[in-house]
């Protein structure tokens, strides 16, 4: 394989205020929020979480209208909304908004979720999404594992409503696997597409404890980082009894050790 893992899983997340790091994606896009920003408390850089579309209500972080920020500064880790939609979800921001609050608050990073999946651990995207705001430094691009060996209708948010997409022939009844992965992720109209050009990313395989096939895992994290724009890839299972994550980087010509920095950035 040609990357290796690096000491540190958070060593990528820019602590600078005034980034804008936004997760994509699906199978586990909230849980691993909520360890971005725990990671960001523990280091005393305060966040400000959000979405652009729509998210549950989050019992672990307490949440400000976005018109109650005009009330002076707002704790050092809190969810950022517009009110709630009809079915008890919160109304995200537009992207202006988001790029407004890390204009507004230059010490903080901002979170934010950028699409839905409605619980799937994968999904086809529609043609206005994700949704994208303009000061986004880093993308997170979030993929469950939970989907191989499961029926493409069951494990793939949205899958009949456009067709298979990039996923080429594939129908309701079809079993997964990591070729549909690969695809999905970078052929036409697949997750990376669905990227501006010019924002950095990351790529994050949740689900892994239940995974059978490490080998394939493995054999497909190294194709992925074949693709130029996914120089970084983390390995996630972020259920709190079992949490695990790590994050692995490519090996390019200079090598991620020695003379130029010890982990390759």
């Amino acid at each position: 394989m040609d990357f290796q893992l690096l000491p540190d899983w958070h060593v990528f997340l820019p602590r600078a205020g005034g980034h804008v790091v936004s997760l994509m994606g699906s199978g586990g896009k909230t849980a691993l929020m909520r360890v971005i920003a725990g990671q960001y408390v523990a280091e005393s850089v305060a966040v400000l979480l959000t979405t652009t579309t729509r998210s549950e209500v989050l019992d672990w972080v307490p949440d400000l209208n976005l018109e109650e920020l005009e009330d002076g500064e707002p704790p050092a880790c809190c969810f950022v909304h517009r009110g709630k939609h009809d079915d008890g979800k919160w109304r995200g921001l537009t992207p202006r908004q988001v790029d407004r609050l890390a204009e507004r608050y230059p010490r903080r990073v901002i979170l934010a979720e950028v699409d839905g999946a409605a619980k799937h651990p994968l999904k086809l995207h529609r043609s206005d999404e994700p949704i994208w705001p303009g000061r986004t430094s880093l993308g997170i691009v979030v993929m469950g594992t939970a989907a191989l060996a499961e029926a493409a209708g069951s494990a793939i948010h949205r899958f009949g409503r456009f067709g298979p997409g990039p996923l080429g022939e594939a129908t309701a009844d079809t079993s997964l696997d990591w070729d549909h992965f690969f695809a999905l992720l970078t052929g036409s109209g697949g997750y990376l597409e669905r990227v501006p050009a010019a924002i950095p990313l990351v790529l994050a395989l949740t689900q892994i404890r239940d995974l059978a096939d490490a080998i394939g895992l493995f054999d497909f994290a190294a194709r992925a980082m074949t693709e130029p724009r996914l120089p970084l890839l983390m390995f996630c299972e972020l259920d709190p009894e079992r949490f695990s994550l790590r994050t692995a980087a490519r090996n390019d010509e200079d090598g991620v050790d020695g003379e130029d920095g010890e982990n390759g950035h």
